[in-house]
């Protein structure tokens, strides 16, 4: 009598990542998105915030421009 070994076909062995990985993939992508949007959020939000407060000191400094090219020219 021959022993004969059966193995698992390599496509039967690796069903479960046909299946459950590329699940596993697009949730990691689709989180690692998710995040990627708040980070950006919070950074648009943080250079509005910096807008605004550097707004008044610019609007001073063109005036302050204004005020010696008039006393320039005078």
């Amino acid at each position: 009598m021959e022993a004969t070994v059966t193995t698992a076909a390599p496509h039967a062995r690796f069903g479960w990542l046909r299946t459950r990985g590329l699940r596993l993939i697009f949730f990691f992508a689709y989180a690692l998105m998710v995040l990627m949007i708040l980070e950006q959020g919070r950074i648009i939000h943080a250079q509005q915030m910096l807008i605004r407060q550097l707004y008044p000191d610019s609007v001073e400094l063109s005036s302050a421009r204004v005020r010696l090219n008039q006393q320039a020219h005078h």
